[in-house]
C-alpha cells in the first residue's frame, strides 16, 4: 500500500488540559520518502487509518485531570486509546509481526499524545500493543476489549486459577466481565462476584458459581465472611470497583500466600482511600502482610505487551464474550462522552471514525 505525499493531514480529537474543551483539529503526521519516490511512515513506527475507537472511564478521568502545565508542552493531547483499523504503512526497523494491509486493534501509549478517536494513528510497537484482528470478531468488537482485558490479564497473570476460589468485586464492570471469564478458563473451583441483581443472569453465564447483590448488601464484609465459613477462604481477590469492607478481616478472608489485586483502590472517590491502598501495597512489598496485595492499572512498560497476541488467540478460540453497548458517529464525541459518564452502558461505548470499504462489518466475512 504505497503513500504518495509526504504528510497526511487528517481529523483528531484533542485537548489542552483538563479544563479546556474537546475539539475536533486538523493533526499531520510527517513521513519519509524512500529512494523510490514512495512515501512510508517513519522509522519503528506503524500507521493506522482508524475505522473505530472504543472509550473507557479511564480515558476521560485522564482527561479530565490533565493539569494545565501539560498544554506548555504539547496543547493536543489525544483522546482515547483503544482502536481497530488497518495498517497503511510500517517505518524501516519496526519490530512487528503485523504487516501493511492487516486489518488490527491495539491500545496506543503514552497517556499524553495521540488519541484514537482520530483518522489516523503513529504508533510504536514498542509501547503499544497490537496485533492483527481475529477472523471471528468484527472491527466494532476489536476495537472495544484492549484495555479492558488486556487490564484483567494484567491483573490474573500470576493466578493459579485451577481449583481455586475466587472473589471479583465489581463483577458487571467492563474488566470485572473478562475477570469472571478468566477465572473460569483457567479452572476455578470457586467464582464469588459482587454485581447488580439486573446482571446476575449474565454473570452467572460467564463462569460465577455464587453472587452478592450489592443493592442489598452495601458493606461486603458478612456475606463474604459466610462465603468462607461455608467453603473455606479465598485464595485470590480481584476488585474492579473498590471496595475497602474486607480489611477489618482479611487475614480470615484471604488464605496466606494468596492475592488480592485492585485497580481501583479502597475506594475510586476518595484521594485518602488511594493513599492508604498504596500503603497497604508498600506493607506487602515488605513483607508485613500474609498476602500479597497490589494496586494498579495496565502496564505501558516496554517488552509489557505479549497479553495482546494471548488475548486474540483467547477470542479467535471463542472463548471470551465482547461487549458492546453502543456505536456513535465521529462527529457526536460528547453524546458517545455522556453515555459513557452515564453509569448505564452495558458494554463498550464506540466511536465509528470510519466505516471500512468492506461491505461487512467483519472484513474477513
Amino acid at each position: 500500500m504505497s503513500l504518495d505525499t509526504p504528510s497526511i493531514t487528517y481529523k483528531a480529537y484533542t485537548y489542552k488540559h483538563g479544563s479546556s474543551p474537546l475539539e475536533l483539529v486538523d493533526e499531520t503526521i510527517d513521513l519519509v520518502r524512500k529512494p523510490n519516490g514512495e512515501y512510508v511512515a517513519p522509522r519503528g513506527r506503524i500507521l493506522v487509518k482508524i475505522n473505530y475507537a472504543s472509550l473507557n472511564p479511564v480515558d476521560y478521568k485522564v482527561y479530565k485531570q490533565t493539569p494545565w502545565i501539560v498544554s506548555l508542552y504539547n496543547s493536543k493531547n489525544g483522546f482515547g486509546k483503544d482502536f481497530s483499523g488497518q495498517v497503511l504503512s510500517i517505518g524501516a526497523n519496526t519490530e512487528t509481526d503485523v504487516k501493511v494491509g492487516d486489518y488490527v486493534q491495539g491500545m496506543n501509549w503514552p497517556i499524553y499524545g495521540g488519541g484514537s478517536c482520530a483518522q489516523y494513528l503513529l504508533l510504536n510497537p514498542v509501547w503499544s500493543p497490537i496485533t492483527i484482528v481475529p477472523t471471528n470478531i468484527d472491527l466494532i468488537e476489536a476495537a472495544s476489549f484492549p484495555l479492558v482485558l488486556g487490564t484483567a490479564m494484567q491483573m490474573t497473570h500470576d493466578m493459579k486459577f485451577e481449583g481455586s476460589k475466587v472473589l471479583v468485586i465489581g463483577a458487571g464492570t467492563s474488566v470485572g466481565r473478562y475477570c469472571v471469564q478468566l477465572a473460569r478458563i483457567g479452572g476455578a473451583r470457586e467464582i464469588i462476584t459482587t454485581n447488580s441483581d439486573k446482571n446476575s443472569e449474565l454473570i452467572r453465564d460467564l463462569g460465577a458459581t455464587s453472587q452478592i447483590d450489592y443493592r442489598k448488601h452495601p458493606n461486603y464484609l458478612n456475606p463474604v465472611l459466610e462465603s468462607v465459613k461455608a467453603s473455606g477462604a479465598f485464595d485470590y481477590i480481584l476488585d474492579c470497583w473498590g471496595c475497602n469492607d474486607l480489611f477489618p478481616e482479611i487475614n480470615s478472608i484471604i488464605k496466606k500466600g494468596g492475592i488480592y489485586y485492585t485497580i481501583v483502590g479502597g475506594d475510586p472517590y476518595s484521594s485518602i482511600a488511594s493513599i492508604v491502598s498504596r500503603l497497604r501495597m508498600v506493607g506487602s512489598m515488605l513483607g508485613l502482610t500474609n498476602y500479597t496485595y497490589i494496586h494498579g492499572l495496565l502496564s505501558s512498560n516496554r517488552g509489557h505487551n505479549g497479553w495482546i497476541d494471548s488475548a486474540r488467540d483467547l477470542l479467535q478460540e471463542g472463548k471470551l464474550q465482547i461487549f458492546v453497548d453502543s456505536v456513535y458517529p465521529f462527529d457526536e464525541l460528547r453524546e458517545a462522552v455522556d453515555k459513557l459518564e452515564s453509569g448505564k452502558a452495558q458494554g463498550k461505548v464506540i466511536l465509528e471514525v470510519e466505516k471500512p470499504s468492506e461491505v461487512s462489518r467483519n472484513p474477513f466475512h
